[in-house]
């Protein structure tokens, strides 16, 4: 890829974004399908005592967002245009999935085990928010320029 043009570069590069972003787009409508589908059983699961749990995944959940964020940082600092096309992707998917667990125990804990729907609810938006801030932007492609 050292070779290539630096218009095949970019273009590369558009078409990894958008399939990141593609990617990124699906795990978030996953999480909304699974918390709506959890609104529809959330009043039949209360348990007592079982809020130390409760807390304890949407704590889990908020913590996955500044994790994600570092993560993709130092995961950004390996890709140049050398090896672009895996690290990249990479960066971006390894945050992703870690966003896309927390979010989805958060929800089936405290909508299908438990009925909490405030935790449920503010752990979508937390998670919602966290793969937006790990989308890739067009920033990127500068700063990959750079650093080959």
């Amino acid at each position: 890829m050292s070779e290539d043009l630096p218009m095949v570069r970019q273009v590369s590069f558009i078409i990894a974004v958008r399939r990141i972003k593609t990617l990124g787009i699906a795990i978030t409508v996953g999480i909304i399908a699974i918390y709506i589908f959890g609104l529809l059983v959330a009043k039949n699961n209360v348990r007592e005592n079982f809020e130390a749990v409760n807390l304890g995944t949407l704590i889990f959940s908020f913590a996955a967002v500044p994790a994600t964020l570092m993560i993709k940082k130092f995961l950004m600092k390996k890709v140049n245009m050398s090896n672009f096309r895996n690290t990249y992707f990479t960066a971006h998917i390894i945050p992703f999935s870690i966003l896309d667990f927390s979010a989805l125990f958060c929800i089936t804990t405290n909508l299908f085990v438990n009925g909490n729907i405030l935790y449920a609810s503010i752990s979508l938006v937390i998670s919602v928010t966290g793969m937006i801030f790990n989308f890739p932007n067009e920033e990127d492609f500068k700063k990959i320029k750079t650093q080959d």
